[in-house]
C-alpha cells in the first residue's frame, strides 16, 4: 500500500537522502520499517497513559553504525508529538558533552518542541525552545478563552491566563528557575496581548535557557541573580519539568540523547567519562524515584559503549540489563535494533523509497523489474561489502537512492555484475552521525 505523502514532503526526503545518508528528521516515519511494533507498544504504554499519570521510564537504544538509531528516535518523537507529549532530541557531541549537566540542561531548554493539539505536525514548528513551548501554550490558552489570534484580549481573559504565572510555588526544586518561568510566562503573555518588547526580554530568555547571563535589570525586576551551573542544572531541569506539567498541564516528555558513533569522545576511565556515567545514573535513578514526573529518558549508542564502557560500571549496567525489549515486556530498558533488521525489513524500506521517488518525480515504476533489481542490489551489497548478515539500513538507503535516480531516467533490469559495479562505484562515505 503506497504511503500517504505529499509531493513537497517526498521531494524533501529525496533530496535529503541524496545529500546526507541520515534519517530525514521529522519525515523519518514515512520511510520507517521494522520497528513499528516496538513504536506501537511504547506509544500505547507510555505516550497514551503512563507519562500523563506522572510515571517515568528509561530506555537504552542500542544499534551499530547505520542500523537506524536516529531514525527510531525521530519516529518515536513524531508519535510523542501527536499524543501531546513534548519531544526533545539532543545530539551528544562537542556542543553537548554528556559529562556536563549544564550542557545537557542548555540543550534541553533549547530543544523543546510544542506537541500537537489536534492540529499541526512536527514540521509545523521550525523554532524550538522553552520560550516557544510557553508561548504556544499561551496562544492555545487564549484561544480556549475565546480570545487571541490577533484579536484584542479583554482584561478578564488576560487575568485568567496570567494566574498560571503568578502563583507561589512552595517547595520548588529550584526557586530561581521557578521565578524565571513565572517571569517569562508573564512577559510572553504581555506581548501576546499587545505589549512592546522590553530591553530585558532577550536576557530573560537567555537566562532561562541556562546561558551565563548576569544582569542588574534581571536581578532588580525578577530576582534572577544566579545563572545555571553544573551543580544546579539537574535541580533546574526538575523545576522546569514540574512547572510545565503541574502549571501548564503538559502531559509528558520524551527526552532522547543520541550519541551516534561518539562513544570514544572521552578517554576510558577518565574523570569526564566517569562524570558522564554518573549523569546517566542520576537521571535513571531520580527518574525512577519520580523526581522527573512523566518523563521518558532515552539514550542511544553503539553496542561497544555498553560492552566496553558501561559494563565497567555495574550500577548502570544492571539498570540497563541484558534482556532486550519484547512486545510482552514493555518495561524492559534495553531496545536492540540489530535483531530487527532483516532482509524483509530492508526490502520494505526499499518499497517505501520507491513510493517517495514516485511521488517526488512523478515516475511510474515497473514494479516487477524494480523488485528484482532491489533483490540483486541487496545481494551485491552483501558480496562487495562483505556483509555476512543483513545489509545495514544506512548502506542500503545510500546506494539504493542513487540507484533509483539512475532508474528514473531509464528503467531496466540489472544483472549481478552490473549491481556489483554500481556498489563498488557508490561507496558510503566515512562514518558520520
Amino acid at each position: 500500500m503506497p504511503i500517504d505523502i505529499s509531493q513537497n514532503q517526498a521531494q524533501f526526503i529525496k533530496q535529503q537522502l541524496l545529500n546526507f545518508p541520515v534519517a530525514p528528521g521529522v519525515y523519518s516515519h514515512f520511510i520507517n520499517a521494522g520497528t513499528d511494533r516496538i513504536l506501537d507498544i511504547l506509544e500505547e504504554n507510555y505516550f497514551r497513559s503512563e507519562l500523563a499519570q506522572g510515571i517515568s521510564c528509561f530506555k537504552y537504544l542500542q544499534g551499530d553504525y547505520g542500523t537506524g538509531k536516529t531514525q527510531f528516535i525521530n519516529c518515536l518523537a513524531e508519535r510523542a508529538h501527536r499524543n501531546g507529549i513534548v519531544p526533545t532530541i539532543v545530539n551528544i557531541g562537542q556542543e553537548c558533552p554528556f559529562n556536563s549537566p549544564l550542557a545537557i540542561y542548555r540543550s534541553l531548554m533549547g530543544g523543546f518542541l510544542p506537541p500537537t493539539r489536534h492540529e499541526g505536525t512536527l514540521q509545523s514548528y521550525p523554532e524550538k525552545g522553552i520560550e516557544i513551548l510557553i508561548h504556544e501554550w499561551i496562544k492555545q490558552k487564549l484561544r480556549e478563552l475565546g480570545s487571541g489570534d490577533g484579536r484584542e484580549v479583554p482584561d478578564v481573559v488576560r487575568r485568567q491566563a496570567e494566574r498560571t504565572f503568578t502563583q507561589l510555588w512552595l517547595g520548588a526544586p529550584d526557586t530561581q528557575a521557578a521565578s524565571a518561568l513565572n517571569a517569562l510566562g508573564q512577559r510572553l503573555l504581555d506581548m501576546e496581548c499587545g505589549a512592546h518588547h522590553s530591553v530585558t526580554d532577550k536576557d530573560l530568555i537567555s537566562w532561562t535557557r541556562g546561558d551565563n547571563i548576569r544582569s542588574k535589570a534581571l536581578k532588580e525586576e525578577y530576582g534572577l541573580h544566579e545563572p545555571a551551573r553544573d551543580e544546579t542544572a539537574f535541580k533546574r531541569l526538575k523545576a522546569v519539568i514540574g512547572f510545565l506539567r503541574t502549571r501548564m498541564s503538559y502531559r509528558g516528555f520524551m527526552i532522547a540523547f543520541d550519541e551516534g558513533t561518539r562513544t570514544a569522545s572521552f578517554r576510558r576511565g577518565s574523570v569526564k567519562q566517569k562524570q558522564a556515567i554518573e549523569n546517566m545514573l542520576t537521571m535513571i535513578n531520580e527518574n525512577a524515584e519520580g523526581e522527573f514526573g512523566g518523563v521518558m529518558f532515552l539514550y542511544a549508542a553503539t553496542p561497544d559503549f555498553r560492552s566496553e564502557i558501561i559494563s565497567k560500571y555495574s550500577a548502570l549496567y544492571d539498570r540497563i540489563g541484558t534482556v532486550a525489549f519484547l512486545p510482552g515486556r514493555p518495561m524492559t530498558p534495553l531496545i536492540e535494533l540489530e535483531s530487527l533488521n532483516t532482509d524483509d525489513v530492508i526490502k520494505e524500506i526499499g518499497e517505501r523509497l520507491m513510493d517517495v521517488y514516485a511521488r517526488a518525480s512523478g515516475v511510474v515504476w515497473e514494479k516487477e523489474i524494480q523488485l528484482k533489481n532491489m533483490e540483486t542490489l541487496i545481494q551485491a551489497q552483501k558480496d562487495v561489502e562483505i556483509f555476512l548478515g543483513t545489509v545495514p539500513p544506512r548502506h542500503f538507503v545510500y546506494q539504493y537512492c542513487r540507484f533509483l535516480m539512475e532508474q528514473e531516467k531509464s528503467q531496466r533490469l540489472v544483472n549481478a555484475e552490473d549491481a556489483e559495479l554500481f556498489v563498488q562505484t557508490h561507496k558510503l562515505p566515512d562514518k558520520e552521525e
